[in-house]
């Protein structure tokens, strides 16, 4: 999940592990989304760790922020790719020993710096901070998304039952995402691209509205 690697790897005509990664995870969200988000993601757990320091709701009118830093990433990324003359190789661990980017001290002083960020924005700015503003992995699951949905590609949802809420809010004050569920549900599903199917508002909501379902978007099965 390095966001330099792949950089370096680019400069020496080498595809790092971690673009692989980043491209597996593409694929997935075809299917499931930003389940990955929700259950497997270290940095999301470190900020979930932080919600008895901070449990404000993030702002989710900034999530546009991390954009900010995503596309000229990838833009230098596609650059450092033409103007080496492409990938001729590809290296799953590449600059790792063992599997692990912590060979030296300099890859230590990385590791903990990006640790002590993830837990910064979680403590300053609420709840998963950094997946709001500062995350340079979801947006290749948002996209996918994205390109999901125009498909009419069947995956993983959050499907509602409308005529059963209560409108207690429970749901929405609970999301790890800081999103506006008891909003959402009005919908027939939680279609908003920050959510990470983390099922924390199944669980909390007390009349059984929210349920996984495998399908397309509500939005494309009425076309």
């Amino acid at each position: 999940m390095s966001p330099d690697l792949l950089l370096f790897g680019a400069s020496e005509r080498i595809m790092a592990g971690d673009i692989m990664f980043f491209g597996f995870l593409f694929i997935l969200s075809f299917f499931v989304g930003r389940l990955f988000c929700g259950w497997i993601c270290p940095a999301g757990a470190l900020q979930d760790f932080c919600f008895d320091i901070n449990k404000k709701p993030a702002n989710n009118k900034l999530n546009w922020i991390k954009w900010l830093q995503f596309i000229p990433w990838i833009a230098f990324f596609i650059f450092l790719v033409i103007y080496f003359g492409g990938i001729k190789q590809a290296d799953f661990f590449y600059k790792r020993a063992l599997g692990v980017s912590m060979v030296g001290l300099g890859e230590w002083v990385m590791y903990f710096g990006t640790v002590a960020i993830v837990f910064l924005m979680a403590v300053l700015t609420g709840k998963r901070g950094l997946c709001h503003y500062l995350c340079w992995v979801s947006p290749f699951m948002i996209i996918g998304g994205k390109i999901r949905d125009i498909l009419r590609i069947p995956s993983l949802r959050l499907i509602t039952k409308p005529d059963l809420c209560n409108s207690c809010g429970l749901c929405s004050r609970v999301c790890p995402m800081s999103l506006p569920i008891d909003e959402l549900v009005k919908n027939g599903e939680i279609g908003h691209s920050e959510c990470t199917l983390c099922s924390t508002c199944i669980d909390s909501c007390p009349k059984g509205v929210i349920k996984f379902g495998f399908r397309c978007s509500q939005k494309n099965r009425k076309l």
